[in-house]
């Protein structure tokens, strides 16, 4: 098989699983009670949701992006969470429950949301210089079904076979992150030769958002009065963006190579940041 046929089909195929893996941890009764008090999840929503993508703009600009690099960035912003923020959360000992329900509605609404916004930034950052478009339907189609409907299938499992999910749901999650890390590696491996200059281009840009998202989750929550462990589970969450979403639309939809340099670098500076923040957040918790 062709690397470019590999990561084609292991992309989509390992976020799906990871959805999946979502949803075999979700307890309906503990995600009704998250919901039931509001507060914390609606605002980590509205930093997720609206105040990122803003942040991602004021990047590119103080940056100075390429256009497609900027593009990436973008698409990248408009991609929250992921089941990696849970697992963070879980570390940091923050507000777990409050995490996976972020991630679940992020996960039911962003099918919808990315292709629309997507489109929007391509012809706004890459105007003429573009030579590709969305299929908004088929994009949010293919968006629905990699995530939406494997987290559904998770949760009708975990509601009706728990002790079955709690067995299976880890090695879920381990295959289809192994298969994500092999898709990202074969990803690297295709633009090796250029990589150095997509580093240089989007690297300091792409630390800056992660950092942006995680003060931004702070001082959110920290004007809406939630609690530290609200508060620390909302920095991750907006600080942690869905690199593998970001890629479906990048690599699968539009089938650009540069497009797809910013969440791939993106997603390899984001684990220190975060996983640094995540260990001053469990020494807060003592």
């Amino acid at each position: 098989m062709e690397l470019n046929h590999f990561i084609q089909i292991g992309l989509p195929v390992s976020l799906a699983f990871i959805m999946l893996s979502l949803g075999l941890t979700i307890r309906l009764d503990v995600f009704i009670q998250q919901i039931s008090a509001p507060r914390a999840t609606l605002v980590g929503l509205f930093a997720q949701l609206f105040l990122m993508p803003i942040l991602a703009l004021a990047v590119v600009f103080i940056f100075s992006m390429p256009p497609a690099l900027a593009a990436g960035l973008m698409i990248l912003s408009f991609c929250p969470g992921g089941v990696t923020s849970n697992w963070f959360s879980h570390m940091a000992r923050a507000n777990v429950p409050l995490s996976i329900s972020l991630t679940l509605i992020a996960s039911l609404v962003t099918p919808f949301t990315i292709p629309l916004l997507s489109e929007l930034s391509l012809q706004f950052l890459m105007d003429d210089q573009r030579e590709v478009h969305i299929p908004l339907g088929l994009t949010m189609m293919r968006l629905f079904v990699i995530s939406v409907i494997p987290v559904v299938i998770g949760i009708i499992i975990r509601t009706r076979f728990e002790g079955f999910s709690s067995r299976w749901q880890p090695l879920v999650y381990s295959f289809a992150t192994r298969l994500f890390l092999i898709v990202i590696a074969a990803i690297i491996i295709q633009q090796w030769p250029r990589l150095p200059g997509f580093l240089a281009q989007s690297g300091l840009a792409s630390t800056a958002l992660i950092l942006a998202g995680i003060g931004a989750g702070i001082l959110l929550s920290g004007v809406s009065g939630l609690t530290r462990r609200d508060t620390h589970t909302v920095a991750i969450e907006v600080g942690m963006q869905n690199g593998g979403m970001a890629l479906v639309v990048t690599q699968n939809v539009l089938q650009s190579a540069v497009l797809s340099i910013v969440p791939v670098i993106y997603g390899l500076i984001m684990l220190v940041p975060i996983y640094l923040y995540s260990r001053y957040a469990r020494a807060q918790s003592v």
